[in-house]
């Protein structure tokens, strides 16, 4: 295969990888992996994504109530952004609306997740997962092995390969699927970047690079101006750990030792321990511990959902196509 079917090239510890654009002859063969999928899970008893609303309504997973406060949210940023767009106002207005804007696509985006976590077990979401699981084996190869004939050497060669592989812990697949599925459809890399309000807060220095908020300093801060460390702590100008109210507290989230109080008796005097206090050993300052990838991350399918549920949300909400 040449150079000009890569997709992408990216590393993961320290290999390196590349997603090919699939041949016809790989589409085709995942079009029919996708029907056998498709009647494999009519036959099992899947819902069609036709019937997912009403099986929702059934469940009282869905009702009119959040229609009606979905619709709301959705409109409510729709004016948000048309008054950030238009300019106008001070500045601190627009900051507030910009971040007011962030809370609502949040909201947006947690009363769907139910319809999105459900929409991958209906007939067409299995398919859909089985075409694409079968399309990223084909195109995940090695970017510097070849075989004899001159092609590249696929990471996964079987279906049970790339199955036993996600069992065995972290491994490439996550990574590999969330990078071929913005190939695939088209997804923007930056879309968050790209927002209304995440333009504006990085235009004017209200966030940083990674959209994080920042004050005048370039210190990152939450929504309400508190400091917060590389590893999203709240700290005080000190760089000293503090609670939500700005009180001193250690690594493990309690109070500094030498602000406690004894209790004290009925006569108001002070009840001592006569048993020495141990000492803890201190402790390293350590960042925050990495999230362990849960078994339905591990899932390229709702990898592919979540990302294209994000794309498509963000598309409606800004009201392009």
């Amino acid at each position: 295969m040449s150079k000009k079917n890569k997709a992408e090239v990216f590393d993961f510890k320290g290999k390196s990888y590349a997603i090919l654009a699939p041949t016809s002859k790989v589409n085709e063969d995942a079009s029919m992996e996708y029907n056998r999928m498709f009647s494999k899970s009519l036959r099992n008893g899947a819902l069609l994504r036709e019937s997912l609303d009403s099986f929702m309504r059934e469940q009282n997973l869905w009702d009119d109530e959040q229609e009606e406060q979905y619709n709301s949210l959705l409109a409510d940023i729709s004016e948000k952004e048309k008054v950030l767009k238009l300019g106008g106002i001070k500045l601190s207005e627009a900051k507030d609306i910009a971040i007011q804007l962030r809370a609502l696509r949040n909201l947006v985006r947690a009363l769907i997740q139910q319809r999105n976590s459900l929409d991958v077990n209906t007939a067409q979401g299995q398919a859909e997962n089985a075409r694409f699981n079968y399309l990223l084996i084909h195109c995940l190869v090695y970017n510097d092995r070849a075989d004899d004939n001159g092609n590249f050497v696929r990471v996964y060669d079987t279906m049970d390969d790339f199955s036993s592989d996600e069992e065995g812990g972290e491994s490439v697949s996550v990574l590999a699927a969330e990078k071929f599925a913005h190939f695939y459809f088209g997804l923007d890399k930056d879309y968050e970047s790209d927002l209304p309000e995440n333009q504006f807060l990085k235009e004017h220095n209200f966030s940083d690079k990674d959209l994080f908020l920042v004050d005048d300093g370039g210190r990152r801060v939450d929504y309400q101006g508190r400091l917060i460390d590389e590893n999203l702590r709240y700290v005080n100008e000190e760089n000293e750990f503090v609670d939500i109210h700005g009180d001193r507290i250690n690594e493990d989230g309690e109070p500094i030792t030498d602000r406690v109080q004894p209790f004290l008796d009925d006569d108001g005097n002070p009840i001592v321990s006569d048993e020495p206090k141990q000492e803890k050993a201190p402790k390293k300052r350590r960042g925050r511990p990495k999230k362990k990838e849960s078994s339905e991350l591990w899932c390229p399918g709702i990898v592919t959902i979540l990302l294209v549920s994000g794309f498509l949300f963000n598309n409606i909400s800004t009201g392009t196509q």
